[in-house]
């Protein structure tokens, strides 16, 4: 697995973790936890403080601020060695770009979600933009690692092998 495709695999691993961070959250009703003013003194801190108490809500929805931060720098990273690479496959090189600039208004929404009290409209589309974000991440992975019938990784652009009878 080259670099390119362990940033891709990093990250939706991360994504997944966000994802089910993003549903204890939404379960046990902490997303409110860490304060619910993001632009006074609650967002990045947890209540005015760096870290969150030692209580289960905080730390949930704490975790879940830190696991967004990750996956959004993970998927810039990864946007990023697409960009470099020589030969990407338009098609991976796409599905990462669309997920990275998504997870970007997700962060919007997810403040948003703080900002109204957790209305369910906005709830509702952060969920659905995160699910959306993890699906761009999965399919750009799956044609990231797809091989070919003789097991050789497929170049950007290329066309499968004519069949020839020998």
């Amino acid at each position: 697995m080259n670099g390119r495709n362990a940033l891709l695999a990093a990250s939706v691993v991360l994504l997944f973790a966000l994802l089910v961070v993003g549903a204890a959250v939404t379960a046990g009703n902490f997303g409110e936890e860490c304060g619910v003013n993001m632009f006074e003194q609650d967002w990045p801190l947890c209540n005015g403080h760096l870290l969150p108490p030692l209580v289960l809500g905080p730390i949930v929805e704490y975790s879940h601020r830190i696991l967004a931060s990750l996956s959004a720098l993970f998927l810039v990273l990864t946007s990023v060695s697409f960009w470099r690479a020589e030969r990407p496959k338009p098609s991976e090189r796409n599905l990462v770009y669309a997920s990275t600039g998504l997870i970007f208004v997700e962060i919007g929404v997810g403040a948003a979600v703080v900002n109204t009290s957790l209305s369910a409209a906005v709830v509702t589309l952060h969920q659905g933009l995160a699910i959306l974000i993890f699906g761009l991440a999965v399919a750009a992975a799956a044609r990231a690692m797809q091989k070919r019938a003789d097991g050789a990784t497929k170049d950007a652009g290329s066309r499968p092998a004519p069949m020839v009878a020998t």
